[in-house]
């Protein structure tokens, strides 16, 4: 079973992903915070991370760069709702995976998050 950190301040958001990812067979962490998505990252190390770019207490791109840090490899996701093409340049060479904007459909959503993690595993 996959493990997939879902960082979004947006409450009903974060609880609507989660619950949508759960049905579909994920483990899922979740939090609206930046610092405390970082802290599950190093303890939980999840096989995806879905970021909201827009976080309140620390930039996703922030969160971003230290979840980078920690480990190089990771599989990272921003979900935004900025969509100009200057910060989906930002984050793709921050080293996320791949970008979706919001609102999104969730079957595209899920389609990023297969084709992302079997990306991985094929690499394994």
């Amino acid at each position: 079973m996959y493990r997939i950190l879902i960082i979004d301040d947006d409450e009903m958001q974060l609880k609507l992903l989660s619950s949508t990812l759960a049905s579909e067979g994920y483990q899922i962490y979740a939090t609206a915070d930046g610092p405390q998505g970082i802290f599950i990252f190093k303890n939980q190390m999840p096989d995806l991370v879905l970021l909201d770019i827009g976080l309140p207490s620390m930039s996703g791109l922030e969160v971003l760069r230290e979840i980078r840090e920690l480990d190089p490899n990771a599989k990272i996701i921003v979900i935004t709702g900025y969509g100009s093409v200057e910060s989906v340049v930002l984050t793709i060479r921050s080293g996320a995976c791949d970008f979706i904007h919001k609102p999104y459909n969730v079957e595209m959503l899920l389609k990023k998050i297969e084709s992302t993690l079997n990306a991985s595993s094929s690499i394994s």
